[in-house]
């Protein structure tokens, strides 16, 4: 058995024995994208209903995604809200302990993620991680569901799971062939018109918040040319994602937005298809974030993130100097 079929097996005796003890909560991370939203929903469809996907936040298409699908989402308002008798915690696409943003219950844990945080959840003997090097979390809930619930991957679920490889690969600008494949059977087993379901997401429009994010970071932009690599860097108090994705679309080869909430300095990096192709690693820089002022963080080649203690102004240098002495590596 491979070493991922291994780890599917594992997941599904960890599923089993949660259930022996009780509900399951699929949690999401903080800020609540499509690939953390999308892969908490369709698992815990796939599981059934001793399950329920729940978090913080959705993101505006993920909010789109979950209505159209009718899957279910319980998002906390209040604080972290846990059944009486919960057998498992499965937490989706947040490495790091401080990911989800809630105070996390004492009950047997399950992380699924595809990338490194810098740093990871104390584990003890009932827990289980998964991490594999994919493009996105949702990769893994189909592989899961393909080899031990075939039966219960329904079209709700390929839909939801699609949409989180469709985002977290950029609109496949860096899919590999892992993604594609998995992209591929999702739409055949939904006989989905593929075109039409992209088209569908793209169309959800900014709201007001995200609107008035994107003009002021835009207002605040600077740029330099880092190395061979021009970069615009700017401020945002909300929607740092959505305003680091307006830069690479206006131009630049690498986007880091930063922001400054309750003490913490959050970075946000998007980089270009040619920037990837030309070896720049966004989540190995993050990761070298942490290694340079503590905090977690990590990522895939084109987009990634960091949180930590410093101020914004040393963080932005910070990253921009690990993306010059990248260069130096890769020369």
């Amino acid at each position: 058995m491979s070493g991922r079929a291994e780890d599917l097996a594992a997941l599904d005796r960890w599923v089993t024995a949660a259930m022996k003890r009780g509900a399951i909560a699929v949690l999401t991370h903080r800020n609540g994208d499509m690939d953390t939203v999308g892969s908490a929903c369709a698992l815990a469809r796939i599981l059934g209903p001793m399950a329920r996907a729940c978090g913080l936040h959705q993101s505006t298409i993920a909010r789109a995604v979950v209505k159209d699908t009718g899957a279910e989402f319980l998002q906390f308002t209040d604080g972290a809200v846990w059944p009486r008798q919960l057998g498992g915690l499965i937490i989706v696409d947040a490495a790091g302990p401080s990911q989800p943003g809630v105070d996390l219950p004492d009950v047997p844990k399950c992380i699924i993620d595809h990338h490194a945080a810098g740093e990871a959840f104390d584990l003890g003997p009932e827990d289980l991680s998964i991490v594999w090097e994919v493009c996105s979390t949702a990769e893994i809930i189909q592989c899961f569901a393909e080899a031990h619930a075939a039966d219960r991957l329904d079209d709700a679920s390929r839909q939801l799971l699609l949409a989180g490889i469709v985002t977290d690969t950029g609109r496949f600008r860096h899919a590999d062939a892992h993604a594609l494949a998995c992209a591929s059977r999702l739409s055949d087993g939904a006989s989905l018109d593929f075109a039409a379901f992209v088209e569908r997401m793209e169309s959800v429009e900014l709201n007001h918040s995200q609107r008035v994010a994107i003009a002021k970071g835009l207002s605040r932009v600077e740029t330099l040319a880092a190395g061979k690599w021009f970069l615009s860097y700017t401020r945002a108090s909300t929607n740092e994602g959505i305003v680091a994705r307006s830069l690479i679309s206006a131009g630049a080869d690498v986007a880091l937005v930063a922001r400054r909430a309750e003490g913490e300095t959050r970075l946000s990096a998007r980089a270009s298809r040619a920037a990837t192709k030309g070896g720049v690693h966004l989540g190995e820089l993050m990761q070298a974030m942490v290694d340079r002022s503590g905090g977690e963080g990590g990522g895939h080649a084109g987009a990634a993130g960091w949180t930590g203690k410093t101020d914004t102004v040393d963080a932005t240098s910070g990253f921009i100097a690990l993306l010059m002495a990248s260069q130096g590596d890769l020369a």
